[in-house]
């Protein structure tokens, strides 16, 4: 599964950042995302990580089919200058 992330602008909050998490089956068969864990790194100045969030999927994903979860990192949001997702 190929997986993004972006941070969600529309939710803003002292505590931290709302990021939302894409992925998209390159398989030919159909896959269980609930059993694909992945992990969004928040990162400041010079790529510093300032704080991190696992995250799950889940349901079945048809052939290049797409799913979507939002997870929430607590963080000073001031401070987080990009987002990044891996598999774990």
């Amino acid at each position: 599964m190929d997986i993004s992330a972006s941070q969600d602008s529309d939710v803003h909050s002292p505590s931290g950042i709302r990021v939302t998490i894409r992925g998209t089956n390159r398989c030919s068969e159909e896959i269980n995302s609930g059993s694909f864990v992945c992990r969004v790194i928040a990162l400041g100045t010079g790529d510093a990580v300032l704080a991190t969030q696992r995250g799950r999927f889940g349901g079945q994903v048809a052939p290049n089919g797409q799913v979507e979860t939002k997870v929430f990192v607590l963080c000073d949001p001031e401070r987080v200058r990009a987002v990044r997702v891996e598999a774990e």
